[in-house]
């Protein structure tokens, strides 16, 4: 089989089980959640219906791992690679903590870039509001004046009067009530009032970050023991660790390191883009499946060893959701 297929068969396998398939399964695990009771009494339907799909997500990703090693002919040795390697499950530990903590920092770094843009675009309108009413002051005092400077005797009476009234009109306009602000003072109550509002949004980010698929994993952990929250998360992540690198990146080893590398790392971070509700949550998931999928890749490409991969795998998405 050439390359351009066997690349179009792994983006048909992304598109079809990642995305059609699993509407499907998850279509079928809520409607299941709403007809029966499995599992304890104290659930409710929204909290069977996370449990079931991120259940459902598991079995199937198992059949589809060997669905792919059937087709592509690599044998099943590749499932327990580096598994007699203590030392490289221990550094599998380390490096899932370390992809956790720079995919934390870049997500930080990409929040705040958002909120500062926002900012800046919000005082725009502000200030050119501001500037406008502030020509057209201008432009009344220049005219008042000019009728003052050209009147007579009589004028003079009666600008006199005038000035009486926009004299007090102007202590009126200058008293504790209706006082103008200062100049800068604006810009100042903004930048005070920036930090209580950047908090609030980047909770707001936080907050979209644990919807979508991420969904289901924090149920399980709230609702499940532990050992089988993580038995299932362990087998989802795993799957994926086996398609995305052991399957591709070996399949694709002839093609050379830039198509496959560049195919495993598409494909992966494309995946992690399905079922989030929305750009900002799954900015958190994207930006974990770049700086994953980049290390894994290299690493899996010149040690093909995929156990510490996915100890790494779990120590980052566990740590990520808890």
């Amino acid at each position: 089989m050439s390359t351009a297929w066997r690349v179009a068969t792994l983006a048909a396998v992304v598109v079809v089980y990642y995305w059609f398939g699993k509407t499907l399964l998850f279509r079928g695990a809520r409607r299941l959640a709403a007809a029966t009771r499995i599992g304890p009494s104290q659930w409710g339907t929204a909290q069977r219906a996370d449990v079931f799909e991120l259940a459902a997500a598991g079995a199937s990703h198992v059949l589809v791992v060997a669905a792919l090693l059937a087709v592509t002919g690599i044998g099943p040795g590749m499932l327990v690679s580096g598994l007699a390697r203590p030392d490289l499950l221990a550094l599998g530990v380390l490096l899932g903590v370390g992809e956790l903590a720079l995919g934390s920092l870049l997500c930080r770094a990409l929040i705040e870039l958002s909120l500062a843009r926002g900012a800046r675009a919000r005082t725009r309108p502000a200030r050119r509001t501001a500037g406008a009413a502030g020509a057209g002051d201008r432009r009344a005092a220049d005219s008042a004046n000019r009728r003052a400077a050209g009147a007579g005797v009589r004028g003079a009476l009666l600008g006199a009067r005038t000035r009486g009234v926009v004299g007090r009109g102007d202590r009126g306009a200058l008293g504790p009530v209706g006082a103008p602000a200062p100049p800068g003072s604006a810009r100042r109550s903004r930048t005070a009032a920036d930090p209580a509002d950047q908090g609030q949004s980047l909770r707001s980010w936080l907050g979209r970050s644990r919807g979508g698929w991420i969904r289901h994993h924090l149920t399980s952990l709230k609702v499940l023991p532990l050992w089988a929250a993580l038995g299932l998360t362990g087998v989802q992540v795993a799957s994926e660790e086996l398609v995305f690198r052991g399957v591709a990146l070996t399949w694709l080893r002839e093609a050379g390191p830039l198509v496959a590398l560049t195919t495993s790392i598409v494909l992966f971070v494309l995946m992690q883009a399905f079922f989030m509700s929305s750009w900002q949550g799954a900015m958190f998931p994207v930006v974990g499946g770049i700086v994953m999928g980049v290390v894994h890749g290299l690493v899996f490409w010149t040690t093909p060893l995929v156990v510490p991969l996915v100890v790494a795998h779990v120590v980052f998405f566990v740590f990520a959701v808890i």
